[in-house]
């Protein structure tokens, strides 16, 4: 195993019945990195980003997580891993009856045991960190939907990960809205925050991402830094998808 991997993926597979989604998957994460993985719909991309934190339980290879093969890890290992291992939805899931700040808070209280006064301070400099401080004491249903996912990163953050997981974070937003998320997860990336991103914004993927994975078809097809991907991609399959999506 690369001694500096983060996460490390080995011939992974994930089958549903006989469908086949995962096909022998492979890739490193590094600490810092910023993975963006992109390819058609159906790809299997979300099943993937699902599997790295086992809330799908691969069919077979090996997810190792700082050297940990988390395939064997027990359900209070697994529990621990997630902790470290945050993750951003497409639908935000925040708690409609909790406020901004009670739902920043609770995380950490319930699982860290942190003290309320504690945890009401760590929440409130994550809110302003991503611009919604003054919105700590409304309910999710009061915000937009870009509002909602600033805040479903906050209390990703309050459980101090080792690396954020996004699954097309602004597939579901407004388009006016996306810029806002896609800005606080650039200043993520420039902190250092290391972060696997399923996404169709491929001005994101190309100005932020440090290696950017190409899927199809249940495979990872190509693997190359941005700029090298998006403007000459060796995979026919990933020629045609980029050709598709930004006309080269």
């Amino acid at each position: 195993m690369p001694s500096d991997a983060l996460i490390e993926v080995k011939k992974l597979q994930k089958n549903y019945g006989e469908n086949e989604v995962l096909k022998q998957i492979d890739g490193v994460v590094k600490p810092g990195q910023v993975i963006c993985v992109i390819g058609p719909s159906g790809s299997g991309k979300s099943t993937f980003l699902r599997c790295l934190n086992l809330l799908e339980k691969p069919t077979g290879g090996e997810i190792l997580f700082e050297g940990h093969d988390t395939m064997s890890f027990s359900e209070a290992e697994l529990t621990t891993m997630r902790e470290r291992m945050g993750m951003v939805f497409q639908s935000f899931n925040l708690f409609p009856n909790l406020t901004v700040l009670e739902n920043l808070k609770l995380a950490p209280m319930r699982v860290k045991h942190m003290a309320e006064d504690d945890a009401a301070k760590k929440a409130l400099t994550l809110l302003k960190r991503v611009g919604l401080a003054e919105k700590a004491d409304v309910y999710p249903s009061s915000l937009s939907g870009g509002q909602q996912q600033r805040v479903a990163i906050a209390r990703a953050l309050a459980m101090d990960p080792e690396v954020l997981l996004f699954d097309e974070p602004t597939s579901a937003l407004d388009p006016e809205m996306v810029g806002e998320v896609l800005a606080v997860m650039k200043e993520l990336a420039e902190d250092g925050m290391t972060m696997v991103v399923v996404t169709h914004e491929m001005g994101f993927a190309r100005e932020v991402g440090d290696e950017v994975w190409f899927m199809a078809d249940g495979y990872i097809l190509e693997k190359n830094e941005p700029n090298a991907l998006f403007n000459h991609p060796q995979n026919e399959r990933a020629q045609d998808f980029i050709s598709k999506i930004i006309g080269n």
